[in-house]
Formats: C-alpha cells, sequence, structure tokens
C-alpha cells in the first residue's frame, strides 16, 4: 500500500506539471496523465527551431498541446 501511495503521488505531481490549465488537470485519469506526459516527452525530443537563430528551442505550443489532449 505505502509503495501504491508513493506512486499515486508521483502522478499527481507529473500532472501539476504538465502546461494544461487548471481546470482540464484534475479531469485526468492516471493513464492519461502518464500517456500525455510520455506524449510531450517524446514531441521534446524532436525540437524544432525558434524564430530566431540561436533561440531556445520550445515544446508543444499551446494549439498542439489543445489537439494531444482532445485527442485523449
Amino acid at each position: 500500500k505505502a509503495r501504491r501511495d508513493q506512486i499515486n503521488a508521483q502522478i499527481r505531481a507529473l500532472r501539476d506539471l504538465l502546461p494544461l490549465p487548471e481546470p482540464e488537470r484534475p479531469r485526468l485519469s492516471y493513464l492519461h496523465v502518464m500517456a500525455l506526459a510520455c506524449i510531450y516527452t517524446r514531441k521534446g525530443a524532436c525540437l524544432r527551431p525558434g524564430p530566431s537563430r540561436g533561440a531556445p528551442m520550445e515544446l508543444l505550443g499551446g494549439p498542439e498541446l489543445a489537439d494531444l489532449v482532445a485527442s485523449l
């Protein structure tokens, strides 16, 4: 039981790190949180260049993230 509680706490912490609107977060199941985190991490491996040379790379933008959440 202690191990399960620890895993659940880690998943809740991960959910809070996702760049989602606050009202959307509580509606996500643990499975959805894990799926979004994996997708977001995979997309991070394929970073796209920023608007100017030398600019930092950015991860998923608002519309792309909204599409991911809608697909779940």
